[in-house]
């Protein structure tokens, strides 16, 4: 199957700087992305690349097969009718009430009045807003502007739907309940989503799938397991994961030591898990085997977009560790020892 969206080598310059480097990936129907970067990585360049706001100066963009680089003006208006856009800060017209926020593409695209109408009523109900049109932007939540925001961007049955830090703006609550309904329209409609954003922890929650911009290049194509797995020893990933991975407690910060201690010790490992063995009763396991005891520092088992994955810091204590970490070395994703401590720390 071809892909939905499929960029080539792609490379834009604005003067002497370049934003974006020889960018290559795509992207096939129905998968839920994230692409993120810090700031000034090149993620709102290649946004506007993407939905035909911006001609790069290299490279290719293909939509359904078709190269928006290579489309005159006017055959372009008709190809962003099918690519929807969800905004940081929403862009809601503040004079317009819901419905008629939502009505906006439709009135560009000349659907008659009739259809407008059936066609609102359906998006405020997969939006969760049923009953909210006759309201103004001002009698609104955050998390509802971004709602109005999403139904609007699907008013035109778009292929694909691009989020520009679409729950920057929000709070914790809301921000869950948006990464929710996003889901929950990518199951419905099998709607191709990118969600552009410098939150790890969004992505961590909805991408099936991530992409890494840096300084203008594509350096991480891959799922939060593969970057749990290989971030440490790339320097980028261990800042965009930072934030999200459990650290050493503070306790133990000043008295790791780099070899085994004489005498008993314990030794600190982070363990990274996912499908069968994050759901598998790790500590008995330890315990009866090995007579190794094992105790939960930091961090757990979480669920990343439909899957199990731990991600955890251990103290393992006990005359056969190397034997227990021999075996959590075989059975789990990525095994690290940090350290060692007295057994009385």
């Amino acid at each position: 199957m071809n892909p939905i969206l499929d960029i080539q080598h792609v490379t834009h310059s604005f003067g002497q700087h370049t934003a974006l480097q020889d960018i290559s990936f795509s992207v096939k129907q129905g998968e839920v992305v994230g692409l993120i970067g810090r700031s000034g990585a090149g993620k709102s360049t290649l946004l506007r690349c993407l939905c035909a706001l911006e001609r790069p100066q290299q490279g290719h963009i293909l939509l359904d097969g078709v190269d928006l680089t290579t489309q005159p003006e006017r055959q372009l208006v008709r190809i962003r009718r099918r690519i929807g856009l969800v905004f940081q800060h929403f862009n809601l017209l503040t004079s317009r009430t819901v419905a008629g926020n939502i009505a906006l593409p439709l009135q560009i695209a000349g659907c008659p009045r009739k259809e407008q109408a059936a066609r609102i009523a359906e998006l405020l109900d997969l939006v969760g807003l049923k009953g909210f049109e006759k309201k103004y932007p001002s009698q609104l939540s955050g998390g509802q502007k971004q709602r109005v925001g999403i139904a609007r961007a699907l008013a035109a049955n778009p292929t694909l739907l691009l989020c520009d830090e679409a729950t920057s703006a929000l709070d914790p609550e809301s921000t869950n309940s948006i990464l929710n309904l996003l889901a929950d329209i990518n199951r419905k409609l099998g709607l191709t989503i990118v969600l552009i954003t410098h939150e790890m922890d969004v992505v961590r929650r909805f991408a099936q799938r991530i992409l890494v911009l840096d300084h203008g290049r594509l350096v991480e194509d891959g799922t939060l397991l593969d970057f749990l797995r290989d971030g440490q020893n790339n320097r980028t990933l261990q800042t965009l994961l930072a934030d999200i991975r459990p650290s050493l407690p503070t306790f133990l910060t000043g008295t790791l030591a780099d070899t085994p201690q004489q005498g008993p010790h314990k030794t600190i490992i982070r363990l990274v898990l996912s499908g069968d063995s994050a759901s598998e009763p790790l500590f008995s396991e330890l315990s009866a085997q090995f007579g190794v005891q094992a105790a939960l520092l930091q961090g757990g088992v979480t669920t990343v977009g439909e899957h199990l994955s731990g991600d955890m810091i251990l103290s393992l204590e006990g005359d056969r560790t190397e034997q227990a970490l021999s075996h959590l070395k075989m059975a789990a994703q990525n095994m690290e020892i940090l350290g060692y401590v007295p057994s009385h720390s």
